[in-house]
């Protein structure tokens, strides 16, 4: 099954890396809005990914927006 993603453009480094690390495999699918884009995420088991996407968001709070 595919997953969509929609996030902020600044998260984009963060969500491609964690994702990577967890052996999952994305596509960028292009733009929502100005600075916003889509993520699909091929996987069978939606908790693992929840879970990936959790500790993404929560990299996300503890970063400053727009740095690196």
């Amino acid at each position: 099954m595919k997953a969509g993603i929609g996030l902020d453009d600044w998260k984009l480094p963060i969500f491609r890396r964690r994702l990577a690390e967890a052996g999952y495999q994305y596509r960028d699918a292009g733009p929502f809005t100005g600075d916003t884009t889509f993520l699909t995420v091929e996987t069978n088991d939606f908790l693992a990914l929840k879970k990936v996407i959790e500790e993404c968001e929560a990299e996300c709070r503890n970063t400053k927006k727009g740095s690196k």
